[in-house]
């Protein structure tokens, strides 16, 4: 009777070690899981950040384009940057160093 008692002791400390065991396997699951989430997170937050400031870049460089070649009045295609007119029918040719 005391031998059987001593077993089923045993096996409740091993199948509770084994149970503890499994929580502590799920709760560090969690715990990589979560800081895994969070560095994500954090690193979709800088790339949308990035986007923004090259967006605000590419409207910038796109205005400023845009304000040089504009065609005013259906006659001439003004390219500020030079100070020169192209005239009507004729192409420019602008190089940059």
């Amino acid at each position: 009777m005391a031998q059987q008692q001593r077993d089923e002791r045993l096996l409740s400390l091993l199948i509770l070690g084994l149970k503890l065991g499994v929580i502590l396997l799920a709760l560090n699951s969690c715990a990589k899981l979560v800081a895994t989430h969070h560095h994500t997170r954090s690193l979709y937050r800088e790339l949308q950040a990035e986007y923004a400031l090259r967006q605000e870049d590419l409207l910038a460089v796109r205005r400023s384009f845009d304000a040089l070649f504009q065609v005013e009045s259906g006659e001439h295609v003004g390219y500020r940057g030079a100070g020169g007119w192209v005239a009507p029918k004729r192409q420019r040719v602008v190089w940059n160093p």
